[in-house]
């Protein structure tokens, strides 16, 4: 079992070093400077047409051939919205990327590109096996 480097730690989440491979709901973190807080994280969570399609009881094989009929991306990646609780809750867990970096993600590998308003998209670099 490898050990992972903890990146950075606070009561909401733990971020650790860059994963080798990533599966679907598995979270990346994405720093950025704010003006008045130092240097802050934005969380995505990754996420592909076949796992939303099995989630929902719906044959992922058609779901993808619908996607792809739309020209839509059949992997992605969502900001995670944050909330205030009057509760505690289990500590998340990250993974630190930057934009630009390439990461490994169902059998592909997939270019951090940054988009506006603060998201990023997946770019396909290869397909591997």
């Amino acid at each position: 079992m490898t050990r992972l480097t903890v990146k950075y730690e606070c009561k909401a989440y733990k971020i650790y070093e860059a994963a080798n491979k990533y599966k679907d709901k598995d979270v990346i973190a994405i720093a950025y400077e704010s003006r008045n807080h130092g240097t802050l994280h934005r969380l995505y969570t990754l996420g592909s047409v076949a796992r939303y399609a099995m989630d929902n009881c719906e044959c992922p094989v058609s779901a993808i051939k619908i996607a792809k009929e739309r020209g839509q991306a059949l992997h992605w990646a969502n900001l995670k919205s944050s909330m205030l609780t009057s509760h505690e809750r289990p500590q998340q867990i990250a993974f630190m990327q930057e934009h630009g970096d390439e990461i490994k993600f169902h059998g592909k590998t997939f270019k951090i590109v940054s988009t506006p308003n603060n998201n990023i998209s997946l770019k396909l670099i290869a397909v591997w096996s």
